[in-house]
């Protein structure tokens, strides 16, 4: 973690998790009004719908708030108690920009109309309220890989049932295979088709195992897939 002290007190805090930008910093943002507020500004690796709808639920999940939307990229919730920060009601604001490699979310606390928590003004207010964009931080990356991990899971899942059907084929052409064999041993009528028949059975069983090899790397690569993810999310929890 590196911390620079720069024009406007610009303080960028920046961590690389497996190829995860995680990065806070403290400087100003344009609200809806195109009137710039000091704010905690953090980048996310997701696209801007994701996180707008991640920042809703962080809200209703942890503080029973209901979001409203000022306008296309910025949302709220207006004249609440974030006890952890203020005794004041506030209106907090987080406006939402697309980058190149993710979404950026300014968090801004506003106390009256023109009136913002700070670097100047209530700036002890503005400090505590960096542990609620932290928080939103760790809220929105669970969200992420347990929705990833689910659909991983859902995908093992159709694999599995992949395999399953594929052994009750093979399991019914080898009970078919026997029965032919005992018949082309007798020398019943027909063995010549059945001979036929089993070479085709038996073919399809080599085909159908070739798909369960296939199947079972898809899973293990999966499975990989899932430790990865919550490597990332107990690195995301680690996060401050």
């Amino acid at each position: 973690m590196k911390i620079f002290s720069a024009f406007l007190f610009s303080i960028l805090i920046y961590s690389n998790i497996n190829g995860q930008q995680l990065a806070i910093e403290n400087k100003p943002a344009l609200n809806e009004e195109s009137k710039s507020v000091d704010s905690w500004v953090v980048h996310l690796d997701q696209d801007m719908s994701y996180c707008i709808s991640t920042y809703s639920e962080f809200m209703r999940k942890n503080f029973d708030y209901r979001v409203s939307r000022r306008s296309k990229n910025v949302h709220s919730v207006d004249k609440k108690m974030f006890s952890e920060i203020s005794s004041l009601r506030i209106d907090q604001r987080a406006v939402f920009t697309q980058e190149s490699k993710g979404t950026a979310v300014a968090f801004q606390f506003s106390p009256g109309y023109d009136i913002h928590f700070g670097n100047t003004m209530y700036k002890e207010e503005f400090d505590r309220a960096r542990s609620l964009v932290v928080n939103y931080v760790h809220f929105h990356y669970k969200m992420f890989y347990d929705d990833q991990i689910k659909s991983l899971r859902s995908k093992i899942k159709g694999l599995e049932k992949n395999i399953s059907n594929n052994q009750s084929k093979t399991e019914k052409n080898n009970k078919a295979i026997s029965l032919n064999a005992e018949d082309i041993s007798n020398n019943a009528v027909g063995a010549d088709k059945l001979r036929e028949k089993n070479e085709k059975l038996e073919k399809e069983n080599v085909s159908l195992a070739t798909e369960i090899d296939k199947f079972r790397t898809q899973i293990t690569q999966l499975e990989t897939e899932i430790d990865n993810a919550n490597q990332s999310l107990k690195l995301v929890e680690a996060f401050n």
